[in-house]
């Protein structure tokens, strides 16, 4: 189980950069799930995506990111990395060094779905795997399909991954940016038992930690468990709203 530390005591610290929110409270590590078989991960991806399509708005975004530490026992690691970009069907990844430390980089950047793979050495015989999924709606079916198989392939290879995911939706609204968290938590409510337990609130944003125990991905934060948050945010710029949904947490940009 992840234990999430908190900057300050019985908040969220979400900083506000623009457009970016950054979930600074949190120090990120591992994520409790099911486990990681490609099945389940199938399973728990596509209630999660059911229950998001219940709120406002259209899909913008959905990303799905699988990490965790990864030990090679058996292979060369640039072999095994050039395998997992072969099985995902992006290029082969490149070789650089960054700040000492061994890196292998491949991107694969479609206007309908997007991969990237970052494997960075850690120290000597210790590494680090990032694979990110994202797609627009019309690439929905092929991420999931891709998500099931970093269940499959990165377990297979040893890696101590775990996977979180964020669904972006934007709308037209005229409610202002609490009454529509209000409406939209009205409407997922109706599917799950979920209790706020944490609040951020600024001119244009509303952001809100939740328990909900029937979802399957869990931050601990302080003295109780978090399972969703959700942010809704007003687009000055693009003169729209946004809702943005993550399991456990927000990790994306808005």
């Amino acid at each position: 189980m992840l234990k999430v530390e908190t900057i300050k005591k019985g908040v969220i610290a979400i900083l506000v950069l623009g457009t970016v929110l950054v979930l600074a409270g949190w120090r990120y590590g591992t994520l409790q799930t099911n486990g990681n078989d490609s099945r389940e991960a199938e399973a728990a991806l596509r209630s999660l995506l059911i229950l998001s399509d219940q709120t406002p708005g259209t899909l913008d975004k959905l990303v799905v990111k699988w990490q965790g530490d990864w030990i090679p026992n058996h292979g060369d690691p640039a072999d095994i990395v050039a395998q997992i970009a072969e099985q995902l069907n992006i290029p082969t990844a490149s070789k650089l060094v960054e700040n000492g430390h061994t890196l292998y980089r491949s991107v694969r950047d479609r206007e309908d779905l997007k991969i990237r793979l970052n494997v960075m050495e850690r120290q000597a015989g210790q590494w680090y795997v990032v694979v990110q999924l994202e797609s627009s709606d019309t690439g929905r079916e092929q991420l999931i399909q891709l998500h099931k198989l970093c269940a499959e392939q990165l377990h297979s290879i040893g890696v101590q991954a775990q996977w979180n995911t964020s669904v972006q939706r934007s709308l037209q609204a005229k409610e202002s940016v609490d009454q529509l968290m209000k409406r939209t938590e009205a409407s997922l409510a109706g599917d799950i038992s979920m209790q706020a337990k944490e609040r951020y609130t600024d001119a244009t944003t509303v952001a809100v930690s939740y328990e909900a125990p029937e979802l399957p991905l869990i931050v601990q934060s302080g003295e109780h468990q978090v399972q969703m948050q959700m942010a809704v945010h007003e687009n000055r710029a693009q003169q729209n709203k946004r809702i943005t949904l993550g399991f456990p947490i927000i990790t994306i940009e808005y």
